[in-house]
């Protein structure tokens, strides 16, 4: 939903029905500009479903040159980084010396490509970025080994780039929603709290309710 309220979108998806919430909300439809889904299926293969994406990412980059998409979005990195490791599992499976197989060594592969792939397709896009993630609770032993241990809420990444991802955007915004009066709000954690490492670099609030592409760029220009 937040996402969509940004201004002429290249929405790629790798949720299920993820344009839904667009379908559901026309004043957020008129926000699309282009849109394509990378869902595996059986009658795909994976690394066409790849390639399709890289197709995409070129489009909405060219798109972006003739001023008909302003924000990329992908929604979302979590499902992004599980699809890789289905890819990976499938195509590009990683050997030990001794024949069994190199989990390590393919993780690390994962790692490198969910990098490359942030940095060349989305920190490099002329306009605005918005990248949704899911949330999880790090494991014990992980969160010993983390410089911060008071901060236990993640990014859903699967792999080691969930601990690399949040420093390429100048934004990590933790999303939540609360029930007033029988009505959802959703609001934006801007700041580290609430077990959370948010953070941004453009003196937002630490809470922004009801947020939006709008109320943010309205706390930005306080700021300003």
């Amino acid at each position: 939903y937040f996402g969509l309220t940004f201004p002429k979108v290249a929405y790629l998806g790798t949720e299920p029905n993820g344009l839904d919430t667009a379908r559901a909300h026309p004043e957020l439809a008129q926000n699309v500009s282009y849109s394509e889904e990378f869902i595996p299926s059986p009658n795909e293969d994976l690394r066409a479903t790849f390639v399709r994406l890289d197709k995409a990412i070129q489009t909405a980059h060219a798109k972006a040159k003739t001023h008909e998409v302003e924000t990329l979005v992908l929604d979302n990195i979590t499902y992004l980084s599980n699809n890789r490791w289905l890819y990976i599992s499938e195509h590009e499976k990683k050997f030990g010396k001794g024949g069994e197989l190199d989990t390590r060594g393919m993780y690390g592969e994962l790692g490198k490509w969910l990098y490359r792939f942030t940095l060349f397709n989305l920190c490099s896009f002329p306009g605005n970025v918005v990248v949704t993630c899911h949330e999880q609770r790090e494991g014990d032993e992980a969160l010993s080994d983390k410089v911060d241990p008071t901060v236990p809420i993640v990014p859903n990444i699967l792999g080691g780039f969930r601990n690399k991802a949040a420093g390429m955007f100048s934004s990590s915004l933790y999303l939540g929603v609360k029930k007033v009066d029988g009505k959802h709000h959703y609001f934006a954690r801007c700041l580290k709290g609430d077990l959370r490492a948010a953070k941004n670099r453009y003196g937002l609030s630490e809470i922004i309710e009801d947020v939006s592409y709008q109320k943010i760029i309205n706390e930005i220009s306080k700021k300003g």
